[in-house]
Formats: structure tokens, C-alpha cells, sequence
């Protein structure tokens, strides 16, 4: 990912997932509404949202802050 020093990579981790759990506690709460659909459907629909969003998310998010720690020269 290129981040700037492993000090960095550490802290951006640490905040990502920080905002991350902020960020799915109101869908915890929340819930999701019910909608009657075939299983291969709902599994096909949450493997590409859910999955292939976690898959990616990380990365982005954590270079990112990566960046922004740097330019802000705060580690």
C-alpha cells in the first residue's frame, strides 16, 4: 500500500477501524427491513455488498488517513 512508515500504518489502522465501529452502530441498531427473497438471491446481494465493501474499504480508508497524517505531519 506504500504507506508512509509502519508507525503510521499502525495509527491510520487504529483510527479506521475506530470511525468503522462509529459508523455501523446505527445499522446494528437499525437493523435491516425484511424482504421475502430466494437464499442464493440474498447471499449473491450481501457478498457483493458487504464482501467485496470489506475487501476494499480497508485499504482505501486506511491510505487515506495514511495520507492525511502525513500532510498534517502528525506521525
Amino acid at each position: 500500500m506504500n504507506l508512509t512508515s509502519p508507525q503510521s500504518a499502525i495509527v491510520s489502522a487504529v483510527i479506521f477501524n475506530a470511525l468503522i465501529i462509529i459508523a455501523l452502530i446505527p445499522l446494528a441498531l437499525k437493523g435491516v427491513p425484511y424482504r421475502p427473497k430466494p437464499a442464493a438471491q440474498l447471499l449473491r446481494d450481501n457478498l457483493l455488498f458487504y464482501g467485496l465493501g470489506g475487501l476494499i474499504a480497508p485499504f482505501i480508508g486506511i491510505k487515506l488517513i495514511d495520507m492525511l497524517l502525513t500532510f498534517f505531519h502528525l506521525v
